[in-house]
């Protein structure tokens, strides 16, 4: 999954507007469509920041830091094994 769809899905599933999250974040409601159309992939960590506190999801999760897949093969692993 892409960022565009992250940010798009995520706001969608809290039944907000590109216009209230817009109002909610203080970044622009074109800025926020370009993000979600995949126009502009690259923001600052600020604006990062407050779309993932907004959205209620983690940097990492907007980032798509992990596949969903491993993320659930590492919560597989117990603790001590981990640690290698």
């Amino acid at each position: 999954m892409s960022l565009a769809q992250r940010i798009r899905q995520r706001r969608e599933q809290l039944a907000m507007s590109q216009s209230e999250l817009a109002r909610r974040t203080g970044v622009p409601q074109s800025r926020i469509s370009e993000f979600e159309h995949g126009s502009k992939t690259g923001m600052t960590l600020d604006t990062a920041k407050r779309l993932a506190r907004v959205l209620g999801v983690s940097i990492d999760y907007l980032a798509g830091t992990w596949d969903e897949d491993e993320a659930e093969a590492q919560a597989a692993v117990p603790p001590a094994a981990a640690r290698g």
